[in-house]
């Protein structure tokens, strides 16, 4: 059976797992060398994860997780254990003499520091343009609008912020998506679904408002806090759906 990871899916609301080949090494880019304390890091890609999470050369790395690292061989196992099972781990490092520690994660960096949002992005395309990296899953997120997927068109949307974190113009689509998305989840009785995407979409649209906007953009997001309260007063007007299950069969 091949590795997976159990991941919560913005989309839908619930946990859903992802291969292990969608997954890179929580260290890739990492060097590190034996220390008479732990691990010492000689050096951290500048692109990669760890280095973003503030790992920096020098740091000895003591703990991942709940485990202590003695060597550079429990290092590697411990990273090869954690490939494909994990989306973020919280590494003890001693810095100058001092404890410190930093989180390291799989995350979009440029999504969550820009929008708050905690996504998994396509780390095996890379673009050495990131605005070419945005028109290319724009194009994507459009198709997939176009055959009626709002599901698949979000995660390119998404992945075409991770690449051009400041547009607003993708941002604006995301919003919608999300609130759509959950809309419908709402009339689908799925209410936990239906609220976790309602709750990114609004977060992105709060957002939104640091952001010069559109009258357009702005009629947009108007549009969907209305349709979003809609959706969200319909359901609660509404019985879960077992009730109104049980409530047919009593009444056969």
């Amino acid at each position: 059976m091949s590795c997976s990871a159990l991941c919560f899916s913005l989309v839908t609301g619930h946990w859903s797992l992802v291969t292990a080949a969608q997954l890179p090494s929580l260290f890739r880019g990492v060097v590190v060398a034996d220390s008479p304390l732990g691990v010492r890091v000689v050096s951290v890609e500048a692109t990669s994860q760890a280095y973003l999470a503030d790992l920096r050369p020098e740091d000895l790395i003591v703990r991942v997780h709940d485990r202590e690292v003695h060597s550079i061989d429990e290092f590697a196992a411990l990273s090869q254990a954690l490939q494909g099972r994990a989306v973020s781990a919280t590494v003890l490092v001693f810095r100058n003499g001092a404890p410190r520690e930093v989180t390291v994660h799989l995350y979009s960096y440029p999504v969550l520091r820009e929008w708050g949002i905690e996504f998994l992005p396509e780390h095996d395309m890379r673009f050495a343009q990131s605005s070419v990296g945005g028109d290319y899953w724009v194009r994507l997120g459009r198709g997939f609008e176009g055959a009626g997927k709002d599901a698949d068109a979000l995660q390119a949307y998404l992945n075409s912020l991770h690449n051009v974190p400041t547009d607003a113009a993708i941002a604006v689509k995301i919003a919608t998506l999300f609130a759509r998305i959950g809309q419908q989840r709402l009339r689908e009785g799925s209410l936990a679904a239906g609220l976790g995407s309602l709750r990114q979409g609004m977060l992105v649209m709060q957002k939104l408002f640091e952001h010069p906007l559109t009258e357009e953009q702005l009629r947009t997001i108007k549009e969907q806090l209305h349709e979003t309260l809609r959706a969200i007063k319909q359901a609660a007007a509404s019985p879960p759906k077992k009730s109104r299950t049980l409530a047919n069969q009593t009444a056969v």
